[in-house]
């Protein structure tokens, strides 16, 4: 084994399980390749609620006929309960048994988060939403899915976890072209390997729940022409 080689091996020990690695183009231009990890936390822009029920009837024509009395009356019922939804999405029918001739009705409400993401009384009133949605389902006989929250700016987000992932790979490529003497010349390709939200992230700071970002990517830098 030639020293270069015995000095890679020695930093990729120091850094466990990282995957750092050092390549060549076809043209014999040496590169690492790095992967990294960041994730932007932000407060919700957005809630949305899905209200589901089934139907049953003799035929599956009458129980797609109730369903479509169901979803033309269950827009006017949310509004009539005096809750401000920004929208309101109905879902066109879906036959889930065709032996038990049972149709599935759905639809989802779109609230903004603006005025629960204050920390005095924000908590207290998204709470007393939830009561009031849940005791409407139970009344339109529902069932009623537990809110997803979405960013107000999703693209803002996505492209601040992305810089924070792409930051992260570069501490343990610079330390691997210093094992091998020779500087990181530039940023050759940036892949974005997976982009996930998450709706209960760890680490999350500050006075009222947020959701979180989280983006790998993959980094290949070019090392300076020896």
């Amino acid at each position: 084994m030639d020293r270069t080689m015995r000095h890679i091996v020695v930093v990729m020990m120091f850094l466990g399980c990282s995957t750092v690695a050092m390549q060549a183009y076809g043209t014999g231009q040496p590169v690492i390749v790095n992967t990294g990890e960041g994730t932007a936390f932000t407060n919700p822009g957005f809630v949305e609620f899905m209200f589901v029920r089934h139907i049953t009837d003799g035929t599956i024509e009458i129980a797609l006929d109730r369903c479509k009395t169901f979803l033309e009356a269950a827009p006017k019922a949310i509004r009539g309960s005096e809750l401000q939804p920004t929208e309101i999405i109905t879902a066109p029918p879906i036959i889930t048994s065709v032996t038990h001739r049972q149709v599935q009705a759905s639809f989802t409400v779109r609230f903004s988060m603006t005025v629960f993401n204050t920390a005095d009384t924000g908590p207290k009133n998204f709470a007393a939403l939830c009561d009031k949605l849940n005791d409407l389902a139970k009344t339109m006989k529902c069932t009623l899915a537990p809110p997803v929250f979405y960013a107000a700016n999703p693209d803002d987000v996505m492209a601040m976890a992305v810089a924070r992932a792409t930051e992260n790979a570069y501490p343990a490529a610079e330390a691997v072209a210093d094992a091998v003497k020779t500087n990181i010349y530039a940023v050759d390709r940036v892949e974005v390997i997976e982009v996930e939200w998450d709706q209960q992230p760890k680490g999350q700071r500050g006075d009222v729940p947020q959701i979180a970002c989280h983006a790998k990517v993959e980094v290949t830098y070019a090392l300076a022409p020896q």
